[in-house]
């Protein structure tokens, strides 16, 4: 027993047992990250499998799976049938790709591009789906965070949208107006509340993000409710010079506002007489104006819609924008057109 101790007070002994001790751990460590690789591969497989597109194209698909091709070659492929339009082969390769790669940051990459397709081709809940599986990976991925909320507010999960702002927020991004839309698109739906409830919920989330006041408009339009003069002359007619074109003067006379822009926007339609005005007039209602002052009544105005963030022009207005998500970056373009080809109705 004595000798035992003595052996126990030996440097040497100390030193061995420490060596056993790294080896172990690292022994253990090396087998865990084997064991980690090869459950997260058949996580990644059995993830693709159920999203896998059948295909009579045996040839093309034999082609894709072929390992002599580079990854980088298959993730451009896909990007170019993805930028074409070709959505179901640039999704097809995209899968095959998943498969064959083995970085988690490659891997986290391919599925938040993998997501953004299913949503750019309108499969929602595929897209939600897949954004989730590349947060699993990497819960940081902040883009992977905006699409997801995007794909729960356009499938009107407005709830679970706000969580994934929440993690958004904690991430260190400003989403202010993307709550407080959310938070209208939200009353809007919502059964349990009286018409005059909804709108004055509303009215309290324009002071925080004003553009939603064109919402509550289009809102009262839609519904049949009776527009207050009050409201009608709080709201940002700049951004609104569509509606007050199309608006049904039955539902709301402009021609009693006193705002310069609603001014002219009545003298184009020719609604009252034109005179000259100190204010800066668009060019296209002030040449409308000027027209139905000497009696030509054949030109009319169209309306494009830019995003001043990402600079796509769109046909129809949006709070959001289709190409970069964001919120409230429409601005309304006026164009001079013949009368034939206006189409004197409303997007509401």
């Amino acid at each position: 027993m004595d000798n035992f101790f003595i052996a126990y007070r030996d440097p040497l002994f100390g030193v061995i047992i420490l060596f056993a001790i790294v080896f172990v751990i690292s022994f253990s460590n090396y087998w865990w990250g084997v064991f980690k690789s090869k459950e997260e591969k058949q996580s990644i497989d059995k993830f693709v499998k159920k999203f896998e597109i059948v295909t009579d194209e045996n040839e093309y698909k034999k082609l894709l799976e072929d390992a002599s091709i580079p990854l980088e070659s298959l993730a451009l492929l896909a990007h170019a049938y993805a930028k074409s339009g070709d959505y179901e082969k640039a999704i097809n390769i995209y899968l095959v790709t998943l498969k064959r790669v083995k970085g988690k940051d490659e891997k986290q990459y391919l599925l938040s591009t993998l997501g953004k397709t299913y949503f750019k081709a309108g499969f929602l809940r595929r897209s939600s789906e897949v954004f989730l599986e590349s947060l699993r990976l990497h819960p940081r991925n902040e883009e992977s965070l905006k699409y997801l909320t995007v794909a729960y507010e356009q499938l009107q999960e407005y709830a679970k949208a706000e969580e994934v702002l929440d993690s958004l927020e904690e991430l260190g991004a400003k989403v202010t107006l993307q709550r407080t839309y959310l938070q209208a698109l939200a009353t809007i739906k919502e059964s349990r509340l009286k018409e005059s409830e909804k709108i004055q919920k509303l009215l309290e989330l324009c002071h925080i993000a004003p553009f939603l006041k064109r919402k509550v408009f289009e809102y009262m339009q839609e519904n049949g409710i009776k527009i207050e003069a009050s409201f009608f002359e709080t709201l940002p007619f700049k951004n609104m010079i569509d509606l007050l074109w199309y608006i049904d003067p039955m539902v709301y006379s402009i021609v009693d506002s006193k705002d310069p822009l609603v001014q002219q926007v009545a003298m184009a339609r020719g609604l009252i007489p034109y005179k000259e005005t100190e204010q800066e007039t668009p060019f296209a209602l002030d040449v409308l104006g000027k027209l139905h002052n000497i009696g030509y009544t054949k030109a009319g105005l169209g309306f494009e819609y830019l995003c001043f963030e990402c600079k796509q022009v769109f046909p129809i207005h949006f709070y959001r924008c289709p190409h970069c998500q964001s919120i409230d970056t429409v601005t309304i373009q006026t164009t001079l057109i013949k009368a034939d080809d206006e189409e004197n109705i409303s997007f509401l």
